[in-house]
């Protein structure tokens, strides 16, 4: 293959790897999760998980064999992300239920009793 069409083929599986990454991490996660955690969070390990998969591809397809030093290197770098991912995302699902409760030492402006003005 030409090195433009294998640079294509890279572009083209980054950007699937990117959709799927989101698609799954909503369905596995929850989106509830995902809809509490800071958007830094998920951008970053999409990409960078994105990132090591074209990178695993990449070291596939440059050597012979397919098992090698550099293909364990990223095999393990993307299972090192997924655990990351599965920390934060738990974190957040624990957080998740602390928004819910009815406390009364929380104060909300909806529920407030407001004392009308008196004008003498």
């Amino acid at each position: 293959m030409t090195g433009k069409l294998l640079r294509f083929g890279y572009v083209c599986e980054f950007l699937l790897a990117m959709l799927v990454i989101f698609t799954a991490w909503s369905e596995i996660g929850g989106q509830a999760a995902l809809d509490l955690m800071h958007w830094g969070w998920k951008f970053g390990f999409a990409l960078a998980l994105s990132m090591a998969i074209v990178a695993l591809t990449a070291s596939l397809v440059a050597e012979d064999a397919w098992l090698t030093l550099r293909t364990a290197r990223w095999l393990a770098a993307i299972i090192a992300l997924l655990v990351a991912m599965g920390a934060v995302t738990y974190y957040y699902s624990l957080d998740e239920d602390n928004g819910d409760s009815d406390d009364p030492s929380t104060i909300s402006l909806l529920h407030a009793k407001v004392q009308p003005i008196r004008v003498s």
